[in-house]
């Protein structure tokens, strides 16, 4: 991908993580328009019993996650998609509560906090790496 793809970053994190659900069996289906205000995918349990939204937040570069903290919403998640060219991509799965409580760590961790850049390090997510049983798809860790 070219410098400044930012938007190319996006879309290709978003289809990662739909092929990673696709191949846990989930249904996917994508939220369109350029800046959905809750999520990015509506996805659908193996067994048609739950649906759940995630955001997805992709960076192709290992920088600072960028992510700002919402209000609570029921069956909310997010995936951290790193993607980047000529390596194997890395996906990093919160529930909305896991990730607002990294989100309040980082905000009082001494750092100078500036609410418009809210996030957390990169190193932060590694403990959420390919944690897909996270979401309510009926995997066990």
């Amino acid at each position: 991908m070219a410098a400044g793809s930012r938007h190319q970053t996006q879309w290709a994190a978003q289809f990662a993580v739909a092929s990673e659900l696709c191949k846990l069996g989930c249904d996917v289906g994508f939220t369109m328009g350029h800046n959905t205000p809750l999520a990015d995918l509506f996805v659908l349990s193996p067994d048609r019993k739950k649906t759940f939204l995630i955001d997805v937040k992709g960076q192709k570069s290992k920088n600072f996650w960028q992510i700002k903290k919402k209000e609570p919403t029921d069956n909310l998640f997010y995936v951290l998609a790193y993607v980047p060219a000529g390596a194997s991509n890395r996906f990093f799965i919160f529930s909305q509560s896991r990730l607002n409580e990294k989100l309040d760590e980082y905000e009082v961790s001494g750092v100078r906090f500036d609410p418009r850049f809210s996030g957390m390090n990169w190193t932060t997510a590694y403990a959420q790496e390919n944690r897909w049983d996270v979401l309510p798809i009926g995997l066990t860790s």
